[in-house]
C-alpha cells in the first residue's frame, strides 16, 4: 500500500493558521472531517493528542507526523498541512515544524497503520522529497511528489 492511495487533496491544507500543536491537529483533523472520513472528530484529536502526550511526533527536519489508533475514523486516514511560518511542535530536534501529516487508523487495521506509517518516515528522510514538498504551493502537488517518490 502506498500514502498516495490514501492522501487525498481535500485533506491537505496549504497554509496552516496553526501556531501550536494542537491548532494544527486540530486544523488537518477539520479538513478530514470534512472529506467525511472521521467518525468522530473530536474523539479522534483526543486520540491523537493523547498519543502525542507519551512523546512529540515532531521527528526532526521540520516534521511532524501526529497519529493515533483510534476507533473515530472509518478506515486509515491521512491528511496533510503545510506551514511557511512553522509551528513549535516540541520537536526531537527542537526546531520548527513546516510539514504536518496527520495519521489515524482503526485498531483493526494495526499492520496497515505500521506499514504507511514506516512508508511515509521513509519517505520523509529523503531531502530532495522534503525540499519538494516545502516549495509545493497547491495540494494537487503534494499528492503528485508523493506518487513520484513512492514510485522510485
Amino acid at each position: 500500500m502506498k500514502i498516495s492511495h490514501y492522501l487525498k487533496k481535500e485533506a491537505c491544507i496549504m497554509k496552516l493558521g496553526a501556531t501550536n500543536k494542537e491548532e494544527a491537529i486540530r486544523e488537518v483533523a477539520s479538513a478530514l472531517a470534512s472529506s467525511g472520513r472521521l467518525i468522530d472528530e473530536e474523539q479522534f484529536i483526543r486520540d491523537v493528542l493523547g498519543r502525542e502526550s507519551l512523546g512529540s511526533t515532531g521527528i526532526g527536519h521540520n516534521i511532524g507526523i501526529p497519529h493515533a489508533r483510534t476507533k473515530a475514523v472509518k478506515s486509515f486516514v491521512i491528511g496533510f498541512g503545510k506551514s511557511d511560518a512553522g509551528i513549535d511542535f516540541q520537536s526531537l530536534d527542537g526546531q520548527k515544524v513546516n510539514l504536518v501529516f496527520l495519521m489515524g487508523a482503526d485498531p483493526k487495521e494495526l499492520n496497515l497503520y505500521l506499514r504507511l506509517l514506516a512508508e511515509l518516515s521513509k519517505l520523509l528522510m529523503n531531502e530532495s522529497f522534503r525540499k519538494e514538498l516545502l516549495s509545493a504551493h497547491e495540494a494537487d502537488r503534494i499528492v503528485e511528489v508523493i506518487r513520484k517518490f513512492e514510485g522510485s
